[in-house]
């Protein structure tokens, strides 16, 4: 089988997935189900979630044909994740990554509307919507600070791509810093911890996955725990540190990638009898 013709069978299947059984279920069952149970809310959209990330994946390297390398692992407590963004694939790793509770990922306003399946689990797990523009307006700040309220109280994980927007050629980009340091003071005892991912830069969008996730090597490294300064003044450097980390983790990878492999050891050469 031909890497398009693979490529679009993942694809398809996944289309067939998002209309057909995913958006279905979420208003059929996950929906009433959390709304019967407003306890077990976290805890019903944490297994939802966790199980959506490790079918993505599973079906990507089955059927797509996608390889996942992953160094390292992230604690089944509540946390804070930075990751790197490279394509529309990093989402599904980073939450099948993620064995704590439910990640809150704040996410383009878009991204609420208009995508089967994607949209409503978006809605469903109240995540924080950013329209990304020049400032974020009152609504975005209040929502990042009461989704850093939830993850402080231990409810739920947050996940952040301080980059803002998928990189074009995998290298790690400037970090927005607006209200990286005010959620920080509001979850100082949360671990931090950095996730690296790499090879994927070729799956920006649907139409690229589609037509190259076959045959496409994905490497994933996570670094951490850090704990989150208590000076506010050290908190302003601890960005660039976490950014650094990232940087540092990314070369890693890529060195590993590209080392030669090592030459098969020499067979002794039998003695010949006298």
């Amino acid at each position: 089988m031909s890497r398009a013709t693979q490529s679009l069978w993942f694809a398809l299947i996944y289309s067939i997935y998002l209309v057909a059984v995913m958006e279905p279920v979420q208003w059929l069952v996950i929906r009433p189900l959390a709304a019967l149970l407003p306890r077990r809310r976290d805890a019903i959209q944490r297994a939802w979630l966790h199980g959506q990330g490790r079918w993505i994946l599973t079906l990507a390297r089955s059927v797509g044909g996608m390889r996942l390398e992953i160094q390292g692992a992230l604690p089944k407590a509540s946390c804070v994740v930075l990751a790197n963004h490279q394509s529309l694939i990093d989402i599904p790793i980073l939450v099948a990554l993620m064995n704590g509770p439910a990640p809150l990922i704040p996410m383009r306003a878009s991204y609420a509307r208009g995508i089967p399946g994607i949209s409503t689990i978006v809605r469903m797990g109240r995540h924080p919507l950013l329209a990304q523009g020049e400032r974020a307006t009152r609504a975005e700040h209040r929502a990042l600070l009461e989704a850093a309220a939830r993850v402080a109280r231990g409810e739920r994980s947050l996940l952040l791509f301080p980059e803002g927007h998928r990189s074009r050629d995998g290298a790690i980009g400037p970090f927005m810093a607006a209200g990286f340091e005010r959620i920080m003071a509001r979850v100082p005892e949360r671990p931090v911890y950095v996730v690296v991912i790499d090879g994927l830069t070729e799956l920006r969008t649907f139409a690229d996955i589609a037509l190259r996730i076959s045959g496409t090597r994905a490497r994933v490294a996570v670094r951490g725990p850090f704990a989150i300064p208590a000076d506010a003044e050290a908190r302003a450097g601890f960005l660039d540190r976490l950014r650094g980390e990232m940087v540092a983790a990314l070369v890693g990878l890529r060195e590993r990638d590209a080392a030669p492999l090592p030459s098969p050891a020499a067979k002794p050469h039998a003695r010949l009898a006298g």
